[in-house]
């Protein structure tokens, strides 16, 4: 007798939003507590040709789900009766004061917690959670600005495509406010920051900052916060006597792993190669 798969639930949450991983076997009704969350956007990677709900008016109903398609949670849960083969599902919850700004920003207030809509297919969404699942699974570094960032973009989707969301015209950050949040970026380099705190600098919702931003530097927020710190942990292995996970921290890197990977990517070299340069030139200069 062969034993049966365990659920495997990854997850990650932060003030903005809560992200699931699941990988989860077959199952009836009872075998496991499986319920798509209100207001949440559901990747299932892999498809169902006879699953069973129960939706909001509380009947049993059959509901096959391709693969690679998205569904979308109304104002109230809906539970997975069963399924009839493994599910490799990603769901995305943005917070309720995330979803009601969006909305509101977007012009759809009514909006805020979705609709029930399932069976869909979205290349920009796919790609959200094709990353968010390898952030999740460990295989690529993601801060939480950078996962917030993504769960917005999301939900900006479907709120575009399904409800008539519209995000005005296109902006740019003036002087005083490009200052303000370069400023906050260099003086908190070794603490969080969230899209919120970046937004408060600048005077804006988070959705509209966010637009402006890019437009005005180029790219998202969060990669910009990433390059600054980047930096920071350069200057401080090529001129001081920090040590790469000394520099990490101080720049505000708290996965050490990551941080290797990301100075990588950004440099060419490995940070240990930075620190060894600069050690072996004060050796030198002694």
């Amino acid at each position: 007798m062969t034993s049966r798969a365990q659920p495997e639930i990854i997850r990650r949450e932060s003030k903005t939003f809560r992200l699931a991983h699941c990988l989860l076997p077959a199952w009836r009704d009872g075998e496991i507590d499986s319920t798509s969350a209100p207001g949440s956007i559901g990747m299932a990677f892999t498809g169902q040709a006879a699953a069973v709900v129960r939706v909001a008016d509380g009947a049993a109903r059959p509901r096959p789900v391709p693969p690679m398609t998205i569904g979308l949670g109304g104002d109230t849960p809906i539970a997975w009766l069963e399924t009839d083969s493994p599910s490799d599902v990603l769901e995305i919850t943005g917070a309720p004061g995330l979803r009601s700004e969006m909305a509101r920003d977007m012009h759809v207030e009514s909006h805020a917690d979705l609709d029930d809509v399932h069976g869909w297919q979205d290349p920009i969404i796919q790609a959200v959670a094709t990353r968010l699942r390898a952030a999740l699974r460990g295989w690529i570094p993601m801060s939480d600005l950078e996962a917030e960032t993504l769960v917005r973009a999301a939900y900006a989707q479907v709120l575009r495509r399904h409800f008539g969301g519209r995000e005005g015209i296109r902006r740019t950050l003036d002087a005083r406010r490009r200052q303000r949040v370069v400023e906050l970026v260099l003086d908190t380099a070794d603490k969080p920051l969230t899209l919120g705190d970046l937004a408060e600098a600048a005077a804006l919702s988070p959705f509209h900052f966010a637009r402006s931003f890019a437009n005005t530097f180029g790219m998202p927020p969060h990669r910009f916060v990433t390059i600054s710190r980047l930096d920071r942990a350069f200057h401080a292995l090529r001129s001081t006597q920090a040590t790469v996970p000394q520099a990490a921290a101080a720049a505000g890197f708290s996965n050490l792993h990551h941080f290797r990977q990301l100075f990588r990517r950004q440099y060419g070299v490995p940070p240990s190669d930075v620190g060894g340069q600069a050690r072996a030139q004060s050796i030198r200069h002694r």
